[in-house]
């Protein structure tokens, strides 16, 4: 079991710059669980503004947002950024893995802050308390963040990342055919994304 001293819960999730992501490929440029829990958020944010603007969702985008910025807890909590051949090897291992994260999360909320916290927190950093129209938004910009960041190596000629971003771009393929507001982001606002900074930079 997990125990996290009283009023460490921000230390621990400051902790999140500490973690590489892909620990077991070659990155041109390192990726933190920070930076990624950041951009998670940034999508996860956009996504749920153009569903609740434009396809008339009953979403509050920023509490979308910030369960994205907390959905890597457990990570930063003891767990560590577990390569995801091991993660899904089978059920039952996953399954185990899960229940260790639950466990984290909730030492992390209900040991890591003050008693008064605890309701506020719950829903955002347990996954098992999540929502299920948030999670399935975090979801698709956790891929989408992933699949930027795969791509990006692809295209610095980083072979390493060539199959990971082909399966994540099928991810990408089915969160857009299940959410109208997810392929609006896909299509609107992440071509800019994949950009070098000079074409960003010049006039339409």
């Amino acid at each position: 079991m997990f125990h996290h001293k009283k009023g460490s819960f921000t230390a621990w999730m400051l902790r999140l710059r500490k973690i590489i992501r892909w620990p077991l490929m070659t990155s041109r440029e390192a990726e933190t669980c920070a930076q990624h829990s950041f951009e998670v958020s940034l999508i996860s944010h956009q996504i749920a503004l153009i569903g609740k603007i434009k396809f008339n969702r009953s979403y509050d985008p920023s509490a979308i947002a910030i369960a994205a910025l907390y959905h890597e807890a457990a990570e930063s909590g003891g767990v560590g950024d577990i390569p995801s051949p091991l993660k899904y090897y089978n059920p039952d291992l996953t399954k185990q893995i899960k229940k260790i994260e639950s466990e984290v999360e909730h030492s992390m909320v209900y040991e890591g802050l003050p008693e008064y916290l605890h309701e506020a927190m719950a829903p955002f950093v347990i996954q098992a308390n999540v929502d299920k129209q948030t999670k399935a938004i975090v979801k698709s910009a956790d891929d989408l963040a992933a699949y930027h960041y795969s791509l990006a190596e692809v295209n610095g000629g980083n072979r390493e990342f060539i199959d990971a971003s082909k399966l994540l771009e099928k991810r990408v393929i089915d969160h857009c055919q299940q959410w109208p507001e997810v392929a609006e982001f896909f299509d609107s606002q992440f071509p800019a994304c994949m950009q070098t900074l000079d074409e960003l930079s010049r006039p339409d």
